[in-house]
């Protein structure tokens, strides 16, 4: 005979910091619920802001966005001075607030280009910065002029048609975009914030007059890379705070 585990009925917040909903608690019994008070590891003071709702599903218990993840254990309060405990399970979350929202860039091919990007970390697990941020490039109109060159093959060869757009959409493709980070490289703890400075060189491949477009990937989010090319009579010019 194989021994069955009781399923654990405890009350339980669950989700990010900003938003932990609770289970575990419903009808009358969460209609008597008047507080949550935390432990010292979770907040300065004793109270935690909870967000009531209609039911369970939707009262929330609010904390800082920078608590780390983990598990936490609770008091819930209902009226008639009743208490009971109740676990608190944080999830992680990687949030990165960028200024300016997206990295842009303009320079003739071959240029050297550089820029600053403020970072601020704003979830609660920390944030590796490399030393090089890389991302693929693709022109801006590579789709639209893969197709409009397809409308106007004079053939019906299924096997050209196809092998003519692949051959356009690899056209397309500006390589890669390679970021040498001069200052801002290392890890990026919860509620800290600093200046990245960038410097890149273009690739002698792109066009002029071109836009392309790309995403760096930094922890679980990603930064997106506008750039246009310019003439080579043009100068550089890269993103500001």
């Amino acid at each position: 005979m194989v021994d069955r585990v009781a399923p654990d009925k405890t009350p339980r917040f669950i989700g990010p910091p900003g938003r932990l909903r609770l289970v575990g608690v419903e009808g009358e019994r969460l209609e008597s619920l008047q507080d949550v008070v935390l432990p010292e590891q979770l907040a300065a003071g004793p109270r935690a802001p909870l967000r009531r709702g209609r039911h369970g599903a939707r009262t929330r218990l609010r904390l800082p966005p920078e608590t780390p993840p983990g598990e936490y254990t609770v008091s819930l309060s209902f009226a008639g001075g009743e208490q009971s405990q109740a676990k608190v399970s944080v999830q992680p979350r990687s949030r990165l607030r960028l200024t300016p929202s997206a990295l842009r860039l303009a320079a003739p091919p071959g240029a050297t280009v550089k820029a600053s990007l403020l970072i601020e970390n704003r979830g609660n697990v920390a944030i590796d910065i490399g030393d090089v941020l890389i991302t693929g490039l693709f022109d801006d109109d590579g789709i639209e002029a893969a197709l409009a060159s397809i409308y106007r093959l004079d053939t019906t060869d299924v096997s050209e048609i196809v092998g003519h757009g692949f051959a356009r959409l690899r056209e397309a493709h500006g390589g890669l975009l390679k970021l040498r980070v001069v200052a801002g490289a290392g890890t990026l703890q919860p509620g800290e914030q600093r200046v990245l400075e960038l410097e890149t060189r273009l690739a002698e491949k792109l066009q002029p007059k071109h836009g392309y477009h790309g995403v760096l990937e930094l922890g679980e989010h990603g930064i997106a890379v506008e750039l246009r090319v310019h003439s080579a009579t043009q100068p550089a010019t890269g993103g500001t705070r």
